[in-house]
């Protein structure tokens, strides 16, 4: 089984949110059957908003490309991240790593998408 890397704490609560919905999406008989993950729960990310929206200077993707960096070397095959906000910068993740980068809002575009036909 894959070993997923979380790059979290952006917030906290997103963080345990996205593991309880990936512990509860598994039909587990056994610890073992769950998806290993591997969580960055770095609540110093600097501020995506600040920088978005409010002229920040401090750039937050060398901290998150930094994060995907430390999950890949602990093992992790494929990234995933509940900051919808930081998926602004999901292009710096992609271009620190060579694993996956699950991009949520792809995704959910491209579900929506394919609902709506």
């Amino acid at each position: 089984m894959r070993r997923i890397g979380i790059l979290g704490g952006m917030g906290p609560e997103a963080t345990i949110l996205i593991m309880q919905k990936i512990l509860a999406g598994v039909s587990a008989q056994d610890d073992s059957d769950h998806i290993p993950l591997i969580v960055d729960q770095n609540t110093q990310v600097p501020s995506r908003i600040r920088h978005l929206l409010e002229g920040g200077t401090v750039d937050p993707a060398p901290a998150l490309a930094d994060m995907a960096r430390r999950l890949v070397a602990g093992g992790a095959e494929a990234l995933a991240m509940p900051c919808n906000t930081a998926h602004h910068y999901a292009e710096a993740i992609r271009a620190a790593v060579t694993v996956p980068f699950l991009d949520m809002v792809a995704l959910s575009v491209a579900h929506a998408a394919a609902l709506a036909g």
